[in-house]
């Protein structure tokens, strides 16, 4: 596959208070509050709502992407891998049609399991490129460590329409309103603020990510500052090692984005704690 296209559907989100600088901090801190008001966000918890997760990502990495190398089971319009039975899903979802925004995932090691599963897959794919001194999965309480990966936006909700613009084939049949797609740009960095709940709540604060060191800068202007422990690689386009602890992130997020996070936090650990045994 073309790097550049990879690059292109990661970096064309945008996900990062970059893309709204040029507005004035009251501007920006209503459209965050606005996005809560269309978009809701989800653990993936049933089997019905885990496939919606696979088919966006079969959308976006294989029918858009064609990138065939992520295919490992034969499952129709869906994008699965072996990590996928013990990973965590997160959801982003447009409250008025229903449609899935974004997904992503959250990888926890399993100590029991067999072989790689019982390893992050940046250990297993990317093992040599790591070489941070004690910044690395083996240095750290394996209780405490995951990985976050597998961030897939539909091409709908990616797309910005200029004043003249006239809606793509693709949206055909979805009646998106000037306001919603105003709000578009958020859905990323959303994404990353799920992904940031979820691992507080799940006590797993030594995150680690495969992500091209462009992404990361974009990710850091929202405080979310991921320091690179590898080595550049050619992995799905040049990607390197990243890591971040969530305690420091939630820290030292930007204002901005505080409320919409705490909205997110609070949504899903409702859904976390009616999921648990009783």
């Amino acid at each position: 596959m073309n790097t550049r296209t990879m690059a292109s559907h990661i970096l064309r989100l945008p996900l990062s208070l970059g893309d709204l600088k040029n507005h004035d901090k009251g501007t920006v801190l209503n459209l965050f509050s606005r996005f809560s008001q269309h978009f809701r966000f989800r653990l993936a918890l049933s089997e019905e709502e885990r496939t919606l997760a696979f088919k966006v990502r079969y959308d976006v990495f294989l029918r858009e992407l064609n990138y065939r190398a992520l295919l490992e089971e034969p499952i129709e319009h869906q994008e699965i891998d072996a990590y996928d039975k013990k990973s965590f899903l997160c959801l982003v979802e447009h409250r008025r049609t229903r449609l899935i925004a974004g997904c992503m995932r959250v990888v926890i090691p399993h100590e029991e399991a067999v072989y790689p599963l019982n390893v992050l897959p940046l250990e297993y794919h990317c093992g040599n490129s790591l070489t941070h001194p004690s910044l690395h999965p083996k240095k750290l309480p394996r209780k405490q460590i995951c990985e976050v990966s597998r961030l897939a936006v539909p091409s709908h909700f990616r797309r910005r329409l200029e004043k003249d613009d006239t809606p793509p084939e693709e949206w055909e049949g979805i009646d998106f309103t000037e306001e919603e797609i105003k709000i578009f740009p958020i859905i990323g960095v959303s994404l990353f603020l799920t992904a940031t709940a979820l691992i507080g709540i799940l006590d797993r604060p030594h995150v680690f990510a495969m992500m091209e060191p462009r992404f990361a800068r974009l990710l850091a202007l929202s405080g979310l500052r991921f320091q690179q422990v590898g080595t550049l690689m050619d992995y799905q386009g040049p990607r390197a090692a990243y890591y971040i602890d969530q305690r420091q992130a939630r820290r030292d997020m930007s204002s901005q984005l505080r409320d919409l996070y705490h909205h997110i936090e609070s949504e899903l650990a409702a859904q976390y704690r009616r999921n648990q045994p009783s």
